[in-house]
């Protein structure tokens, strides 16, 4: 949002974001990249409540929802599981 917000005040022409920022900024946004964030959870903290919970929000309909309105992520893998 900092870039976005340096663009929108004049102090940059452009500058490296996410689309989400420039969209509540209403800024023209070219994508060049996508990036791929992983959460690593040891296994023994699997069976943990608050991992479970953590799972349990990042899984939910409303959460994806949240994630997909603000523009930019994708969520098709979002909430798997998947043993290393």
């Amino acid at each position: 949002m900092s870039v976005a917000m340096a663009v929108t005040s004049g102090r940059a022409d452009v500058g490296m974001g996410i689309l989400a920022a420039a969209q509540a900024l209403n800024l023209d946004f070219i994508p060049i990249a996508r990036e791929r964030y992983d959460l690593v959870i040891p296994s023994s903290l699997l069976k943990d409540e608050r991992v479970a919970l953590l799972l349990e929000i990042i899984r939910s309909p409303i959460f994806i929802q949240k994630v997909l309105a603000l523009g930019g992520y994708e969520v098709e893998e979002t909430g798997k599981f998947q043993p290393l």
